[in-house]
C-alpha cells in the first residue's frame, strides 16, 4: 500500500509539472492608436470641444474631447439631456479611440446666466456638484470641465466656483478629471480662491486666450480675435500665480472675424470697419464663397505671425489658420505650458487642417 501511494504521487507530481508547462502566460497588450499621421504621440495635452464626438475629424490626435454643453436646472440639477451621448457611444468611443479622454463641459457662454445663480446658492450648488458627479459616473465619462462665462465680483464669485470644485473632486475623487476654462481677466485670474482652485484641486486650466476684441468689434472696429500679443500676456499672468504651469492649456481660436469695410485694403487693427459681419469658422473661411484658397494664404500676417488678415470683395477678415494656430502652439512649448486647447472642432474644415498642424507642433515636444 505504502509503495502504490508512493508511485501515485509521483505520478500526480508529474501530471502537473506537464500542465503547467504547458501553460502560457498571457501578456495584456496596451491599447495602439489608430487612425492617422495625426496622432498624438507628445506628452502635452490637446484638448478640443465640440458639440458632439462626431465633430472631431481625427479623435487620436487629442487628449480629452469636452462635450459642449451641460445645461442646469433652476433647483441647481444638471440637466441630462443637455449631453447628447449615452453610455453605450462613450463606452465603444472608448474601444475605439482609448487614449482619448470624454469629458463633460459644464456651462459654455449660453447657459451661464442660469449656472451662475446655481453657484451662488449654497444648496443649488450642493445639488449641482451632486448631480454632475452622478451623470459623469453613470455615463463612462472622464472628468467634468468647468465654463462659467464671463462674470465680475470676483471674490464672491470665485469663492463660490472654489466650493463646487471642492465639492466635485471629493465626490470624483482623484481618478476623474476636473479642468476649467479660465478667464482672460486679471481680477479673475489672481484672486485668492481662483488660484486655490488652480493649484489644488483642478487637473488643469484651458485660458480662453481668444474673444479679445469682443466688445471693439460690436462697436465696428477692426479687431484681432485670437490676439498673440494679449495671449502672450494673459499666460505669463497665469503662469506667475501657479505652481505648475505645463497645466495651463493656450486657447486657440478655429474661427475668424468678417467686416465689411470701404475700400479692398488692409486695414490695421483698431480701424474703423463699416460694420462687423459675423463670427466665421475655418471650414466657412476656406469655401469658395468666403476666402478660398486665400484662407491658406492670406494678404498678410500680423502680430508675431498671431493673425492671418485677407480682405475680398469690400469684406475684410481677421483669423487664425494653419499658420497662427502652429505659431501659437510652438510659443506654448517652447514656454513650458501644458498644450493647447481649441474651440471648436465643427468649426476646422473637412480633413482637419487646424487640428493637425497643431498635433504636428505638439508632437514635436
Amino acid at each position: 500500500m505504502k509503495k502504490t501511494a508512493v508511485v501515485l504521487l509521483v505520478l500526480l507530481m508529474f501530471v502537473f509539472a506537464c500542465s503547467c508547462s504547458g501553460k502560457k502566460e498571457v501578456v495584456k497588450e496596451e491599447p495602439k492608436r489608430v487612425g492617422s499621421s495625426t496622432e498624438l504621440v507628445s506628452s502635452k495635452r490637446n484638448v478640443i470641444y465640440a458639440y458632439t464626438l462626431q465633430d472631431v475629424v481625427w479623435p487620436d490626435q487629442y487628449t480629452a474631447i469636452v462635450i459642449s454643453f451641460l445645461d442646469t436646472f433652476p433647483d441647481g440639477r444638471v440637466n441630462e439631456k443637455t449631453f447628447p451621448h449615452l453610455k453605450d457611444t462613450v463606452d465603444k468611443f472608448h474601444e475605439e479611440h482609448p487614449y482619448t479622454k470624454v469629458i463633460a463641459g459644464l456651462g459654455g457662454a449660453s447657459n451661464s446666466d442660469r449656472l451662475g445663480e446655481v453657484i451662488m446658492d449654497a444648496d443649488k450648488r450642493k445639488v449641482l456638484a451632486e448631480t454632475t458627479a452622478s451623470l459623469v459616473k453613470s455615463r463612462g465619462i472622464a472628468g467634468v470641465d468647468l465654463d462659467w462665462e464671463y462674470y465680475s465680483d470676483y471674490a464672491d464669485r470665485n469663492a463660490a466656483y472654489l466650493d463646487l470644485a471642492i465639492q466635485l473632486r471629493t465626490l470624483l475623487g482623484k481618478d476623474y478629471i476636473i479642468s476649467m476654462a479660465g478667464q482672460s481677466a486679471d481680477s479673475f485670474f489672481r484672486e485668492d480662491s481662483c488660484v486655490r482652485m488652480m493649484n489644488e484641486v483642478l487637473d488643469y486650466t484651458s485660458v480662453m486666450t481668444y474673444d479679445f476684441d469682443y466688445t471693439g468689434r460690436q462697436k465696428s472696429y477692426i479687431g484681432y480675435n485670437g490676439n498673440f500679443t494679449q495671449l502672450k500676456r494673459v499666460m505669463n499672468g497665469y503662469a506667475s500665480v501657479v505652481t505648475d504651469k505645463s497645466k495651463l492649456l493656450i486657447g486657440l481660436p478655429f474661427y475668424g472675424l468678417k467686416y465689411a469695410v470701404e475700400e479692398n485694403r488692409i486695414y490695421e487693427r483698431g480701424e474703423n470697419a463699416l460694420r462687423y459681419i459675423d463670427d466665421l469658422g475655418y471650414s466657412t473661411l476656406t469655401s469658395t464663397k468666403e476666402l478660398g484658397d486665400k484662407a491658406a494664404n492670406p494678404d498678410k500676417y500680423d502680430d508675431d505671425n498671431g493673425v492671418a488678415l485677407a480682405y475680398k470683395r469690400k469684406a475684410m477678415y481677421t483669423f487664425d489658420n494653419e499658420t497662427t494656430v502652429a505659431t501659437k502652439a510652438t510659443w506654448a512649448c517652447e514656454n513650458g505650458f501644458g498644450g493647447t486647447m481649441a474651440w471648436v472642432a465643427s468649426s476646422d474644415d473637412a480633413v482637419g487642417s487646424l487640428g493637425k498642424a497643431v498635433t504636428n507642433v505638439l508632437n514635436k515636444y
